[in-house]
């Protein structure tokens, strides 16, 4: 008998796999995030100065305001509340097309 395939896994799956654009609202740049590529390495090879620690999304380094979007957090380090205005660059992927940072 086959299973149903896991909700949450599917859901992840299908973020983790969605391309989407990066909108730097004060630097005024637009960049795209293919399927596998964080956001973090997006901005740095960009040229935005960002710091990067643990890459896991644990030390909360590289968080980020942002400003508009749905975000798909997936970090430890932020607490809801701080998820609201805030997203850990490094492990964070996004829901929507696209994401604006406070950058």
């Amino acid at each position: 008998m086959q299973t149903a395939p896991d909700t949450a896994t599917t859901a992840e799956t299908a973020s983790a796999e969605h391309r989407f654009e990066l909108i730097l609202q004060r630097s005024q740049m637009r960049l795209p995030v293919a399927p596998g590529e964080s956001i973090a390495d997006v901005l740095q090879l960009a040229g935005v100065a960002l710091e990067t620690l643990c890459e896991q999304g644990v030390c909360g380094t590289c968080v980020t305001r942002w400003l508009d979007g749905e975000p798909d957090h997936r970090d430890s380090c932020l607490s809801a509340d701080e998820q609201r205005t805030h997203v850990a660059v490094c492990c964070a992927r996004c829901h929507s097309p696209t994401l604006t940072l406070d950058l």
